[in-house]
């Protein structure tokens, strides 16, 4: 049998060798070689809802240029998530709520206040990029944000037939209740509840989030009791304390706006995982930002 030649023998080494590098690079390019701007267009192209033309969902700081190392999901912004996320390589921060303190991010005259300004130099110093991702996330059907909330509380197939908001639970009162929403949710000292804590609940109207009183209004008289995020004390609160003076006693939950979302945000980087399987992307959790005051 005739020998190859050495020098074609190397030839093709080369050539091999280099075809593969190129399969390489052409895969890191088309992977993970995306930008914010590109996660962003394909988050919007893949959401399953109308994109609306007003929206929340816009960048609210950083270069949406900038190469994408990986991404974390939060509820909120805070310097603790941005510090953890520029640890761990993650320099597309997608949050539920504001970043800047209010709700269109706008500095405003806090424009010269230290701690904007701390934050701001952290995220410039850091190259980080913040896109905010509540109005189109919570937009899905059903509920992402209800969904996931019933699943940290373990009521994943309790879900009622005639109201995707509403968790038909074995029958236990408002201060079982109330301790285990505690536990599951990892509860520090934001929760509140409003009701008798004897009261027997089957029905829970779930409400993550802020809590409107139209939603109350509307979706409390088909429950026992309403857990709620963020509700205000002369709206929902009101209404829940007057439902017992006027003889149709129900209760209230509320464990925070932060507390209620935070499943919601980790079922988001859950679903980002199946767009972008080449790109690091994790969940930072913010937790309760309350503790509890010995009584």
């Amino acid at each position: 049998m005739m020998s190859r030649s050495p020098d074609l023998s190397r030839r093709e080494f080369v050539a091999a060798g280099a075809a593969a590098l190129i399969s390489i690079g052409t895969g890191r390019r088309s992977s993970a070689e995306l930008t914010a701007q590109q996660i962003v267009d394909r988050i919007r192209a893949s959401v399953g809802v109308p994109w609306r033309e007003t929206t929340a969902d816009t960048f609210k700081a950083g270069d949406p240029r900038a190469i994408v190392t990986g991404v974390a999901t939060t509820v909120m912004a805070t310097l603790p998530v941005l510090r953890q996320a520029a640890a761990a390589g993650r320099n597309l921060i997608v949050t539920c709520e504001p970043t800047f303190y209010n709700g269109n991010d706008d500095p405003g005259a806090r424009a010269t206040d230290p701690i904007y300004l701390a934050k701001q130099a952290f995220i410039d110093e850091r190259r980080l990029v913040i896109w905010r991702f509540q109005d189109h996330w919570g937009a899905r059907r059903p509920n992402e944000f209800v969904s996931a909330l019933a699943a940290s509380l373990g009521w994943e197939k309790l879900r009622s037939a005639g109201n995707p908001l509403i968790y038909e639970i074995p029958a236990t009162t408002l201060g079982a209740l109330a301790a285990h929403t505690r536990a599951r949710l990892g509860i520090r000292g934001g929760l509140r509840v409003v009701g008798n804590p004897g009261m027997r609940i089957r029905r829970v109207f779930l409400s993550p989030g802020a809590t409107s009183l139209q939603a109350t209004i509307d979706n409390l008289p088909h429950a026992d009791v309403i857990l709620s995020g963020e509700p205000r004390e002369w709206e929902a609160v009101e209404y829940v304390a007057d439902c017992a003076s006027a003889g149709r006693p129900k209760g209230m939950i509320a464990v925070g706006r932060v507390v209620s979302e935070e499943p919601g945000m980790r079922a988001c980087a859950a679903w980002l995982r199946t767009l972008f399987p080449e790109i690091p992307i994790e969940p930072i959790a913010v937790g309760d930002p309350y503790w509890g005051a010995p009584l």
